[in-house]
């Protein structure tokens, strides 16, 4: 395992990433990963519009993983293409858990008082381990002049217990838009159905896993 920027061991993880997504580690080599999946990405598009998608792409990318960085996290999952045809308005943060456990608290304690906490939480599996998922919705935000400033969101996370592979508490946290109209509440449990089945085929693998 190599650490964190707070000093937190990263866990190493594997998942099965829907077509047209990436994932980007926050490690030292986040820029060198950034560059790779932009050129990449970039390879497939008509050559007079290439120079500028692989700018705006790097662009996008290495802001999203500057942000987590500096917010501590492991790593992120974006979509940059379509998934099968459709754009997928969701994305995926790993990190710790932002506030450690009360010293000598049981994860069967904890795991209540994250419940507790949070109406509509539930339990699930993660990998073998107890985990509890919660909901949270951020509303939207508009500017000065009433316009759209940033969407409204719903915050699936799945706080993850420690593991024999990994002892420290983990945070898999989707970011779903909220889309607006009469379909909202359809789309928005599709996206929820989504976050379920890849957090699914999330392992957390032996630390002599390379």
């Amino acid at each position: 395992m190599t650490a964190a920027a707070g000093g937190t061991p990263r866990p190493r993880l594997s998942l099965l990433l829907p077509e047209g997504w990436v994932r980007v580690s926050t490690g030292p080599d986040r820029e060198s990963q950034v560059r790779q999946i932009a050129s990449q990405a970039a390879a497939g598009i008509e050559q007079s519009r290439r120079d500028m998608a692989r700018v705006r792409l790097r662009g996008m990318l290495g802001d999203a993983v500057r942000q987590a960085a500096e917010r501590g996290l492991f790593e992120v999952w974006l979509p940059i293409a379509p998934t099968s045809g459709y754009s997928i308005p969701a994305s995926f943060a790993v990190g710790p858990l932002p506030k450690p456990p009360a010293e000598g608290a049981s994860v069967h304690d904890t795991l209540l008082g994250l419940s507790a906490a949070t109406p509509g939480s539930q339990a699930v599996d993660i990998s073998g381990a107890l985990s509890v998922r919660t909901i949270a919705d951020r509303p939207a935000v508009l500017d000065d002049a009433g316009a759209l400033a940033t969407p409204a969101v719903r915050l699936v996370n799945y706080i993850v217990s420690p593991t024999p592979e990994y002892g420290e508490w983990t945070v898999f946290s989707a970011s779903l838009f909220v889309p607006d109209g009469p379909d909202a509440a359809e789309i928005l449990a599709a996206l929820e159905f989504f976050a379920d089945s890849l957090m699914a085929t999330v392992q957390i693998a032996p630390e002599e896993a390379a």
